[in-house]
């Protein structure tokens, strides 16, 4: 895995494809349009997102605040192709920043004990 500063774009990728993949799987799985219709989505989806968030961010401690954005940016992916209403956008994007609340705290935790953290923070030289 990537070790430098520069995490490229792999995480980046993992987050918004893991938000992508489990919003638009339980959207599928429970006939929602919305992924945060179901309560599935709060008891298997919350958690699960945020083992990913919590995964990338031992791995890129660096600046772990971006793979919680790019997972939100992943699931407003899968809302709009699901065909969530594009009308109530804005309210949309409030109701994204909540629930990425907990994707949030589990990063800043994982990249507070990850061991690359030290690594990451020395910088060259």
């Amino acid at each position: 895995m990537n070790n430098s500063r520069d995490a490229g774009w792999l995480p980046y990728a993992l987050a918004a494809g893991g938000g992508f993949a489990v919003c638009l799987a339980i959207a599928q799985a429970t006939g929602r349009r919305e992924a945060w219709d179901a309560g599935e989505y709060f008891s298997l989806g919350i958690p699960l997102m945020c083992a990913i968030v919590f995964a990338l961010a031992w791995f890129w401690p660096r600046n772990s605040w971006r793979w919680t954005l790019a997972m939100a940016v992943g699931q407003a992916t899968a809302l709009a192709a699901g065909g969530g209403s594009l009308s109530l956008w804005p309210l949309a994007i409030i109701a994204m920043t909540v629930v990425s609340v907990p994707q949030f705290i589990a990063g800043l935790i994982a990249a507070r004990l990850s061991p690359r953290r030290v690594r990451v923070e020395d910088g060259p030289g």
